[in-house]
């Protein structure tokens, strides 16, 4: 984010949820190990049947900061190699007349700027800040508000509690 880096900041996005999924599987991988070694494979399929929740409690013993670490280091190299291999493919699909990302407009405006520009999570004020830096000191409370109002809508955030937001991921969107 504070490089302007918009493919960097897409591939960040995709990148957790696959890097999750696979130390999950490591984690799973590693409860299963532990159960047949314990009690043989035959063992390990009873125990788990006479008590169903066995292999969540298992898991949460093996969410280490060894485990943590291997989280870091997939998520490190899915985002090196996605980079690698698809930055120019990225960048190109972002300059084309055709993109459309998460949304059909054809034409960005400077509510789409100042969208970018929030954090992910953000309040009112923060979006007032930065809406009078993009279009100017003429900016109204009211129009801010409609501009939160019209995101609402079209599901680009959604309003946490009273005066703070939050952005919805779209992680099936874009490139």
């Amino acid at each position: 984010m504070m490089n302007d880096d918009k493919v960097m900041a897409r591939q960040c996005f995709r990148v957790c949820v696959t890097a999750q999924r696979m130390t999950c599987c490591l984690m799973l991988c590693k409860v299963a190990e532990q159960l047949i070694q314990k009690h043989g494979l035959n063992g390990a399929e009873t125990h788990l049947k006479q008590h169903p929740n066995l292999w969540k409690e298992q898991l949460l013993k093996v969410q280490t900061p060894q485990m943590l670490e291997v989280y870091d280091v997939i998520a490190d190299s899915l985002l090196e190699n996605a980079l690698h291999f698809f930055r120019d493919r990225i960048e190109n699909a972002f300059r084309s007349r055709d993109y459309a990302g998460c949304n059909d407009r054809q034409r960005p405006g400077k509510n789409d700027s100042i969208f970018e520009r929030l954090d992910f999570e953000f309040t009112f004020e923060q979006a007032m800040q930065n809406s009078v830096a993009m279009k100017g000191a003429g900016v109204s409370r009211n129009q801010v508000h409609q501009m939160l109002k019209n995101w609402k809508k079209q599901g680009l955030i959604v309003q946490m509690e009273s005066g703070r937001y939050r952005k919805v991921e779209h992680i099936e969107c874009g490139v």
